[in-house]
């Protein structure tokens, strides 16, 4: 007998797996999913067995030297999801992300609920059993204490992040309420007892860019389909990429704001001169006004120096259908700029009034036409879309999941498209990534 096995290591090896005999003394223990040693290229390393075959043409084969553990039916099933999802290979992942031992003691808990709710309804949170605060920094792990201390018994969280800290906090069984990194999720095992809340979900540094912008957020989402647990969002606004149910918003949205309707950009800032001849705003906008005396643009929205938020021509809803990833923008400047008691201005070509927007009773069905736009064409949670963009024409790709190509300005656009469900074929998958390894290929979120 023969296995097929992924190194685990910092490295996809151009997906590539490596074929490996195994000893008749293990012949009953290697299995689908296996965790074992191996000498990789005169290293003692660890592989994962993605399959077994009876027959092999490959000569001089390093035997498996033993087996370390077999990973269950479902926690190999939401590795394999995982790393396709993020077009890795399993062995990266383990490597980067897993305590591969106590991970493989994850079984199925009874619970499975997901709430989403805004940072305004946290503030009014009664927390119960116990709590693990994931947060996206060290920063934010310091904020989050400082907001919870008088009403909630932080028992620990992150000051460093290291791995001592950590360790710390996972084998210390008395504690009860905790706020650690994001990074840490997977370190850790769904329980019955504990509640798990993702606070500032739609934060950027959720994103891990050594892992091809591998979002904790998604992971979490992905592990309650497969697992359960309870788990809690605190954000803006729930991102539908991911949250595939329908949700009622219930904070009241009361935002100071000016309009200065045009017909142009240029109208616009002409306005804003004929009001305040002399002012000079310290703005931060999505995008670089043209030059006026009046204006000076501020690149990073935390500057000290910003006085002004410009919004340039707001749109959340096309036909109505909700973008989800619209609106969070626009919320997350919105809250900052009053938090921080800064000036918003809204340039427009339309009258438009945004808290009235932002609280109409149409928002619900706004929401309800983005879910059955995503449910239907995605992306969303088990329906994952990326772009392909090639300068040579694609060759052995299996076309069950290719749309294109389409041909613009000299370059090959393909749409690659990834249903996550038992149908998935894991393997098809990484030969397929090794094919496009060298074309620019990028992650599909909005609908429109």
């Amino acid at each position: 007998m023969f296995a097929r096995i992924e190194v685990i290591s910092n490295n996809t090896y151009k997906f590539n797996n490596f074929t490996y005999s195994i000893p008749e003394s293990l012949n009953q223990d290697v299995k689908i999913g296996s965790i074992v040693n191996i000498e990789f290229r005169k290293r003692k390393l660890k592989g994962l067995v993605i399959a077994l075959e009876k027959q092999s043409n490959i000569n001089n084969l390093n035997n498996i030297l033993s087996v370390v553990t077999t990973l269950n039916n479902e926690n190999y099933k939401y590795i394999k999801y995982l790393a396709t999802i993020n077009r890795i290979n399993m062995g990266m992942l383990l490597f980067n992300m897993f305590d591969i031992r106590k991970f493989n003691k994850q079984k199925i808990i009874s619970t499975k609920n997901i709430r989403n709710i805004s940072f305004n309804q946290f503030n009014k949170e009664t927390f119960t059993k116990k709590n693990i605060f994931f947060v996206s920094s060290l920063k934010q792990s310091k904020e989050l204490f400082d907001k919870l201390k008088d009403t909630l018994v932080v028992d620990y969280y992150q000051k460093f992040g290291g791995q001592d800290e950590l360790k710390k906090i996972i084998n210390n069984k008395n504690l009860s309420n905790i706020i650690v990194l994001s990074n840490n999720f997977e370190k850790f095992n769904i329980e019955n007892d504990i509640n798990y809340y993702f606070y500032d979900s739609n934060a950027n540094s959720y994103k891990l860019p050594k892992l091809n912008e591998l979002n904790i957020i998604e992971s979490a989402y992905l592990k309650n389909t497969i697992f359960g647990g309870t788990y809690i969002f605190v954000s803006e606004f729930p991102n539908f990429e991911f949250f595939n149910e329908q949700w009622k918003p219930t904070d009241l949205y009361d935002f100071s704001i000016e309009y200065f309707v045009s017909n142009n950009i240029k109208d616009n800032m002409e306005l804003i001169t004929h009001k305040y001849p002399k002012k000079i705003f310290n703005y931060f906008s999505n995008q670089e006004l043209p030059y006026n005396k009046n204006l000076n643009f501020i690149d990073t929205i935390e500057n000290s120096k910003v006085d002004t938020i410009i919004i340039q021509y707001p749109n959340i809803s096309k036909n109505k259908i909700l973008n989800s990833y619209k609106l969070i923008y626009l919320l997350k400047i919105l809250n900052f700029a009053k938090k921080n008691d800064l000036k918003i201005i809204v340039l427009s070509s339309t009258v438009l009034d945004i808290n009235a927007t932002l609280n109409s009773k149409s928002m619900s069905s706004w929401i309800k036409n983005e879910l059955d736009v995503r449910q239907k064409y995605g992306p969303n949670n088990l329906f994952k879309i990326y772009s392909i963009y090639s300068q040579v024409l694609l060759k052995n790709i299996d076309s069950d999941f290719f749309l294109g190509p389409k041909i613009t300005n000299e370059m090959y656009i393909y749409e690659l498209q990834i249903k996550i469900n038992d149908m998935l074929n894991y393997e098809i998958f990484q030969k397929i990534f090794k094919v496009i390894s060298n074309s620019e290929i990028k992650r599909i979120r909005h609908i429109s």
